[in-house]
């Protein structure tokens, strides 16, 4: 696993502010800011995206799910994407710190 933290190329700061793009039939846009310079730092699209704490409704919503899908199908497709975003984001969070890079 390789495991980084955004820096600004302008300042060197790891402090950034995401700003989010949705636009009907494109993927959603993440526009990475530096939060001490204000410079542009990076884009990222995403395809698939789950927010924690936000609920099913969020998930069904991000992820265009149709409504002849089953409740059932639907639910245990958001629960899958709750629990994998939590390892990796656990995971990640440990190799940081395994490395001294701690958040």
């Amino acid at each position: 696993m390789e495991v980084h933290r955004q820096r600004c190329q302008s300042c060197g700061s790891i402090g950034m502010r995401n700003i989010l793009v949705r636009e009907p039939g494109r993927p959603a846009s993440v526009y990475a800011r530096c939060a001490e310079c204000g410079k542009f730092v990076a884009l990222y699209e995403l395809s698939d995206y789950y927010h924690h704490g936000k609920g099913v409704e969020s998930y069904l919503r991000s992820h265009g799910s149709a409504a002849a899908e089953s409740g059932r199908d639907a639910l245990g497709s958001f629960e899958r994407a709750k629990e994998k975003a939590l390892a990796g984001f656990e995971a990640a969070v440990e190799h940081l710190e395994e490395e001294g890079k701690a958040i």
